[in-house]
C-alpha cells in the first residue's frame, strides 16, 4: 500500500481587506492633547458629568449639603440687619468633614476604574508616560476639590458684600479677607485631594478606596482626640497628628476666630499649619505617583 504523499501548504498572500470604516483625517493633538483629554475627563467625572443620573446624585448632594448653612446664614444676618454675625469658622469648619466624603466618594471614580476595567494600557500609550498620567490625574482631583472647597468660601465672603447696607463698603472691609480665603480654600483642596488620590490610586475597588479614605481620616482624628483626651500631649501636636483638626485650626487663625481654647493655649504661628499641609498633600501627590509608576497594566 503506497502512503499518501504530503504536499506543502501553499503559501497565501496577506489581504487588508477595506470594511468601509471612516478614516480619520483630522489633527493630532500627540501627548499634549492626551494630557488634556485625561485631566478633563478626571475634572468631569468627580462631578458625574457624562455619567448616569445616580452618579451625579452624591457630589451634588455633598455640594449642597456645604453651601446651605451658608446660605441659611447670609439669610439670617439679612433679615436681621447684621444683627447676627457670620463666621467662617462655623460653617466652613464642619464642611471640612463634607468635603472628605466628596473625596472618598469621587477620587476613586479618577484612578481606581482605570485599573478595575483595565483601560490603562490605552493611557499609557508611547506619547503618555506613567508620571504624565498621575500628573493629568492628580491636577484634576486637585481642580474638583478646590471647587468644593473654595465655593462655601466665596459664597460668604460675596454674600456678606451682598446683604449689605452699603456694598462698597463692605467689599472695602471685606478685602483683607481675599488672600486667607484663597489660602484656606487651596490648601484644603490640595491635603484632601493629595491623601484621596494617594489611597485610591493604591486599589482597583472603588467600594475599598472609599472605605481607606475615609478610614484614615476618621483614625487620624481618633487617635488625635485620644492622644489629646488620654495622654495630655500638646494640643499643637494633637493638631498636627488630625489633618481636618489642622485645617480646622488654621482656618480659625486665618479669619481671626479663636476659641477659648486656643485664647488660654495660643497655637503656633499660621505658617507651621501652611507648612504641614503643604507637606501632608506633597506626600500624597509623591505616594500617587510612585503607585503609577508600579501599577501593573
Amino acid at each position: 500500500m503506497t502512503a499518501p504523499s504530503v504536499s506543502a501548504p501553499a503559501t497565501q498572500a496577506t489581504t487588508i481587506h477595506d470594511l468601509g470604516y471612516q478614516r480619520y483625517d483630522g489633527p493630532r493633538d500627540g501627548a499634549q492633547g492626551a494630557r488634556r483629554a485625561l485631566f478633563w475627563q478626571g475634572f468631569r467625572g468627580m462631578f458625574g458629568v457624562g455619567r448616569p443620573a445616580r452618579a451625579k446624585l452624591m457630589p451634588a448632594f455633598l455640594i449642597t449639603a456645604s453651601l446651605l448653612p451658608c446660605l441659611g446664614a447670609l439669610a439670617a444676618s439679612s433679615a436681621t440687619q447684621g444683627q447676627m454675625p457670620i463666621t467662617y469658622a462655623g460653617f466652613i469648619g464642619p464642611a471640612l468633614l463634607l468635603h472628605v466624603l466628596f473625596a472618598a466618594a469621587q477620587a476613586p471614580e479618577v484612578l481606581s476604574r482605570d485599573q478595575q476595567h483595565r483601560v490603562l494600557p490605552l493611557m499609557l500609550t508611547r506619547d503618555v508616560t506613567r508620571l504624565q498620567y498621575a500628573a493629568a490625574r492628580l491636577v484634576a482631583v486637585w481642580c474638583a476639590m478646590l471647587v468644593v472647597t473654595g465655593a462655601p468660601l466665596l459664597l460668604l465672603t460675596v454674600g456678606q458684600i451682598g446683604i449689605a447696607a452699603d456694598p462698597a463698603a463692605a467689599a472695602v472691609a471685606l478685602a483683607p479677607k481675599v488672600g486667607p480665603v484663597l489660602l484656606q480654600g487651596t490648601l484644603t483642596a490640595w491635603v484632601i485631594g493629595g491623601i484621596a488620590s494617594a489611597l485610591a490610586s493604591l486599589t482597583a475597588r472603588r467600594a475599598y478606596a472609599s472605605a481607606s479614605i475615609i478610614g484614615v481620616f476618621l483614625t487620624a482624628a481618633a487617635v488625635s482626640a485620644g492622644l489629646d483626651d488620654l495622654t495630655g500631649i500638646s494640643s499643637v501636636v494633637a493638631d498636627l497628628i488630625d489633618p481636618i483638626r489642622s485645617l480646622n485650626t488654621m482656618l480659625r487663625i486665618l479669619f481671626d476666630e479663636p476659641t477659648r481654647a486656643m485664647e488660654l493655649t495660643p497655637p503656633p504661628s499660621v505658617w507651621v499649619f501652611v507648612a504641614m499641609a503643604l507637606a501632608l498633600g506633597a506626600l500624597g501627590v509623591a505616594a500617587t505617583c510612585w503607585r503609577m509608576r508600579r501599577v501593573r497594566v
